[in-house]
């Protein structure tokens, strides 16, 4: 059964400010990849012909290895956005390859990639159990949120926006916005001082202990979030509502 928050009952601890991971964290990833097949499947065919079915098994088949072949190209600190660039065409030309039809040309590429991926992020619904309303009731009891992802901030805007959260966070980090990537030093640094928080009183919520590693390294708490990894010496919760009952033993 999911755990259900008790509004009332969070009490804000002083000078705390939460930065929040979206996949792992607020969304279930293992939600999202049935959903992506779906809905690229809906999207594509009008705009450059094929098969529903053939989208979705080109996307299948080419999206991991696209995606890997461009990862530390968009990790090199300060070239995340040139990156970012030539993976969102690489995807949409394979993809196009796979089956069978003629990609755009030139920059019409990478804009319908673009365009995809915000059809898509828009109707995704993969929210967690109460994620969102725990976001509601952190930001009620006084605490400034701020995501902390790897996706671009167009992109968190896109998924939160369904769920009703985005005018709850401050800052939607975002690669794109310190041009850096998960997990580095680099990227913590920045978004502490993009969002003008001294680390120490930062707490970073990740489902990744390597990228809490780093923010700890930095200087924040962090917590580790419904994993099946080792904690490594980082408090860990099940999912974000149980976040509420863990504020409470924090001094």
């Amino acid at each position: 059964m999911p755990v259900r928050v008790s509004l009332p009952t969070i009490e804000r601890v002083p000078d705390l400010t939460l930065f929040l991971d979206d996949g792992g964290v607020l969304s279930d990833n293992s939600r999202r990849a049935p959903e992506w097949l779906r809905l690229v499947a809906e999207f594509f065919p009008s705009r450059l012909g094929g098969e529903p079915a053939a989208w979705a098994a080109a996307n299948r088949a080419t999206w991991r290895q696209v995606f890997q072949a461009h990862e530390e190209a968009m990790a090199v600190e300060d070239r995340y956005m040139e990156g970012l660039l030539a993976y969102e065409k690489a995807w949409l030309v394979a993809m196009c390859e796979h089956v069978g039809v003629a990609p755009p040309e030139g920059d019409a590429c990478g804009a319908l990639a673009r365009e995809a991926d915000l059809y898509i992020m828009r109707r995704v619904r993969a929210a967690f159990p109460d994620a969102a309303e725990t976001v509601v009731a952190l930001a009620d009891a006084g605490y400034t949120l701020h995501t902390a992802s790897n996706q671009a901030s167009w992109e968190l805007e896109a998924y939160l926006g369904p769920m009703g959260i985005t005018d709850r966070f401050g800052h939607l980090f975002g690669a794109d916005l310190v041009n850096a990537m998960k997990p580095s030093r680099a990227y913590y640094e920045r978004v502490f001082a993009h969002a003008g928080v001294d680390p120490a009183h930062a707490l970073v919520l990740d489902d990744t202990a390597a990228c809490l590693d780093f923010a700890r390294e930095v200087g924040a708490r962090t917590i580790l979030v419904g994993s099946g990894e080792s904690a490594h010496g980082h408090l860990a919760i099940p999912c974000l509502a149980a976040l509420p009952a863990l504020l409470e033993t924090l001094d």
